[in-house]
C-alpha cells in the first residue's frame, strides 16, 4: 500500500514561505431551503457518509460552491445562501485538503490526477500557517487566491521540481481548464469537522438574497441571528438568472465585508 504520497506534498510544502496574512473565516454555501434547517437548528451538521466518512465541511477564506442544477433561479429557497464562521474553529478541525474532496471523489480531476492519486496525499495540517504556506506556493498573494484569479497561478514548472510528483500535479490541476469551466473547487482549501457545528459563538455572518433582509422586511430566522451578533449580508436578487449570476454576487459581498473586517 502506498502510504508516501502526503509526504511528498509536505516536503514541497515546507519549503513555502509562510506569509503573516490575518487568518480567513471558514465558509459554508448551501441553498435557502438547507439554510433556513440550519439555523432553526443551530448548527451545522455533517451529512451523509461519504468515502472520506461523516464530516462537516467548510472551504478556507473562498465561498466556493458548485449549482447541482443549471437552471435559471426563480424563488429564495434555491438561492445560495453563505455562512462565514469564525477562524478559531480550526483549532477543532479533522484536517485539511488541498482542494474539494467531494469533486476529487467525483473524479471531477481525473484529466490530471490518475487512479493512482488519493485525496489524503492533499492532506493539510488544519492551522493557517499551513494553508498560508499553501496560497503562497501556488498564487502568491492571498487576494489572487480569494478571487481564484487562476492567471496568476505560479507555473506549474516554476513551482515544482518534475521530481515533485504531487506538487507538481496539483499545480498541474490549478492551471487546467477542467471539465465542467468555471469550476473553482479545484483551488479553494477545504476543513473538515467530525462535530456538528453550533453557530452561536462561532457564526460571524450570513450572506442572503435582499428580499429576505431590507429596509423593509426582514426574515424573523435572521434577526433571531442577528440580535446575537451575527451580521446580516445582502445581495441583490433578481429572480430568472442562472446560478453562476449569484455566486459571483456572493463572492463580491464577501470580499467587501473581508475589507471591512481587514482580513484583506
Amino acid at each position: 500500500m502506498r502510504n508516501g504520497g502526503r509526504k511528498g506534498f509536505q516536503e514541497w510544502l515546507d519549503r513555502a514561505d509562510a506569509p503573516e496574512w490575518p487568518t480567513l473565516p471558514l465558509t459554508h454555501i448551501t441553498r435557502g431551503l438547507l439554510a433556513d434547517d440550519i439555523i432553526r437548528n443551530g448548527e451545522l451538521s455533517a451529512g451523509d457518509e461519504d468515502k472520506l466518512g461523516k464530516y462537516v465541511y467548510l472551504f478556507y477564506g473562498r465561498p466556493a460552491y458548485r449549482s447541482s442544477t443549471d437552471s435559471v433561479i426563480k424563488l429564495e429557497s434555491v438561492c445560495p445562501y453563505c455562512f462565514l464562521f469564525n477562524s478559531n474553529l480550526m483549532d477543532r478541525a479533522e484536517g485539511a485538503y488541498a482542494f474539494d474532496t467531494g469533486a476529487f471523489n467525483a473524479r471531477l480531476y481525473s484529466h490530471v490526477f490518475s487512479e493512482d492519486f488519493r485525496a489524503e496525499d492533499y492532506r493539510l495540517e488544519p492551522n493557517s500557517e499551513t494553508l498560508h504556506k499553501l496560497i503562497k506556493a501556488t498564487f502568491g498573494e492571498i487576494e489572487f487566491y480569494l478571487d481564484a484569479d487562476r492567471s496568476q497561478l505560479i507555473p506549474p514548472e516554476e513551482g515544482a521540481e518534475p521530481w515533485e510528483m504531487h506538487a507538481r500535479a496539483y499545480l498541474e490541476l490549478l492551471a487546467s481548464p477542467g471539465r465542467n469551466e468555471p469550476d473553482d473547487r479545484i483551488c479553494t482549501i477545504e476543513v473538515v469537522f467530525k462535530d456538528t457545528i453550533p453557530l452561536d459563538g462561532s457564526l460571524l455572518a450570513v450572506i442572503v438574497p435582499h428580499t429576505v433582509w431590507n429596509d423593509h422586511k426582514k426574515s424573523p430566522l435572521l434577526r433571531s441571528l442577528h440580535s446575537n451578533g451575527v451580521e446580516i449580508c445582502p445581495y441583490k436578487f433578481v429572480p430568472g438568472r442562472h446560478p453562476e449570476h449569484y455566486q459571483t454576487l456572493v463572492e463580491s459581498t464577501a470580499a467587501d465585508l473581508y475589507r471591512r473586517m481587514k482580513f484583506i
